[in-house]
């Protein structure tokens, strides 16, 4: 209870043939309490709400959008394994994030196909509670992933 952590991935949708998603978590210890977040979008119609929140001390704080910045090499080529950054557009989520391990499969049969790309790292930089606390985040271990099916 003390060192284990986790999130519960609850999906829910009807998906499309092809779609693609980005999800993100990360669970530990932030100034020696309890702290997590699950982030993502591309899972359906999110203007009504999105998935994002924050965890901290067995409170939720709801996040708006937040933006994967995956970087690109020089072909233009999305590069999972350089460091990238995370942000909300209202602010409250600022992370940067140094890959560890990407582990992606990419399968193909006929016209089924499925291209993951879950990689762990280490998330660093600031949030904001819902009641304006800002908390500084240093190397939480986490995953951020990039998933394109057509199934």
């Amino acid at each position: 209870k003390e060192d284990s952590f986790g999130v519960l991935d609850w999906g829910r949708g009807v998906w499309t043939y092809a779609n693609t998603w980005y999800w993100g978590s990360a669970s530990g210890l932030v100034n020696i309490k309890p702290f997590g977040f699950n982030i993502g979008y591309g899972f359906g119609n999110t203007s009504a709400a999105t998935e994002n929140m924050l965890f901290y001390e067995g409170k939720a704080h709801k996040l708006s959008e937040v933006t994967f910045h995956i970087p690109l090499d020089e072909n233009g080529h999305e590069t999972y394994l350089e460091p990238r950054t995370f942000t909300s557009d209202d602010g409250r989520f600022e992370l940067d994030f140094m890959p560890i391990l990407d582990r992606n499969s990419n399968a193909k049969v006929l016209f089924i196909q499925s291209d993951q790309h879950q990689v762990f790292g280490h998330f660093s930089g600031k949030v904001i509670l819902d009641d304006g606390e800002v908390l500084k985040v240093e190397h939480l271990i986490g995953f951020a992933e990039k998933v394109m099916n057509r199934w």
